[in-house]
């Protein structure tokens, strides 16, 4: 990836547990252009992703991963960052759904290189429009009221269903 696009930085900030192997690995194929952050305070992770281009949720390719949401792609979508989704399933479908980025298939590298160069082409306004996109749906469909108004919704539907025996 690094001849082919050049201007690309990867950071990665964190204790993953492949950590170790990937600092080993861009060691040994000398990629300079892939940076190693430590731990940092949530309230500070926010200022490394309001200084990307983009952000990335990656999770392992397995069943498990399909039916949970990446708490990255919602920090993401709260700084307006287009989202590379490497995440199959329910994840794929929130950044689908809100517009905010692009599946990309998780464990094949020849589909990353390709829609990384895509992504990184396109030009500044359609970025931002995409990132908006995310930040608008994600407060539209998550915001706390709203999501206490549909679960008392549901609760609601649920017990008008139940029929009580009265005592006579």
């Amino acid at each position: 990836i690094r001849n082919e696009l050049p201007n690309v930085l990867f950071l990665l900030v964190g204790d993953g547990m492949q950590k170790s192997w990937l600092q080993e690995e861009a060691r040994k194929r000398k990629l300079e252009n892939i940076r190693f952050v430590g731990p940092v305070p949530k309230r500070e992770v926010f200022k490394y992703i309001l200084a990307a281009d983009f952000g990335a949720s990656v999770l392992k390719k397995v069943d498990t991963f399909k039916t949970i949401y990446s708490n990255k792609t919602f920090d993401y979508m709260a700084c307006k960052k287009p989202i590379f989704m490497l995440i199959d399933g329910v994840s794929r479908q929130l950044v689908e759904d809100a517009g905010c980025g692009v599946y990309v298939e998780p464990e094949n590298p020849e589909n990353f290189k390709r829609v990384l160069s895509e992504w990184t082409a396109k030009d500044e306004e359609t970025l931002e429009e995409v990132g908006e996109s995310g930040y608008s749906y994600a407060k539209r469909y998550f915001d706390r009221k709203y999501l206490a108004d549909q679960y008392l919704t549901h609760l609601q539907g649920i017990s008008n269903k139940v029929n009580v025996p009265t005592s006579d």
